[in-house]
């Protein structure tokens, strides 16, 4: 697979902007390999007619929809963040209620499937946020007052057996698991 392709996929996973170097470290090129490959895919979207281009901004590159389909994706974002919550999505939301804030590799752990499109989803809804805190080189993310006021509760804690499965000895395992391995 060409190197334009790996940060196709890549950036479509990833949900938000990533940096040259990061691009670099997770494809094992060198940073001017990645610059050409994100020359290439640019062309490559913008050739074939793409609804997708990818944005530039100093050594971040992001994959994102055209403006002339942005009516319909804000349709389709409105459908998700209104309609009923996914049972995956209800299960990363209650693994982020009683264990967070996670990184999202350790929701991934605890979950045991990938779960990028799940908290982008969850941070659409305003259910869940992202925080600056960074852990395993990842941020971190936690509930939101909207989700606990919409289960009306104040804190985290009021919620069922919260002091039980917060402490859950089998979640803390599989983390730490994660910490071990990501530990050089």
């Amino acid at each position: 697979m060409n190197i334009d392709a790996k940060l196709e996929a890549l950036l479509f996973a990833s949900a938000k902007p990533c940096t040259v170097k990061r691009l670099a470290e997770i494809t094992g090129a060198d940073a001017d390999d990645v610059k050409k490959g994100l020359d290439a895919l640019a062309v490559r979207l913008e050739e074939s007619g793409s609804g997708l281009m990818l944005v530039r901004h100093g050594h971040e590159a992001e994959l994102v929809t055209r403006p002339d389909v942005a009516e319909m994706v804000g349709a389709l974002l409105k459908a998700e963040a209104y309609g009923e919550l996914t049972r995956p999505s209800l299960e990363a939301l209650t693994i982020l209620a009683y264990r967070g804030p996670l990184t999202r590799p350790e929701l991934e752990q605890v979950r045991g499937v990938q779960s990028s499109l799940i908290l982008r989803n969850l941070l659409l809804r305003g259910l869940i946020e992202e925080h600056e805190e960074t852990r395993l080189g990842q941020s971190t993310y936690g509930v939101t007052v909207d989700f606990l006021r919409a289960l009306g509760v104040s804190s985290v804690s009021e919620l069922p057996d919260y002091e039980d499965l917060r402490g859950n000895a089998t979640v803390a395992d599989v983390l730490s698991q994660l910490d071990e391995a990501q530990q050089p």
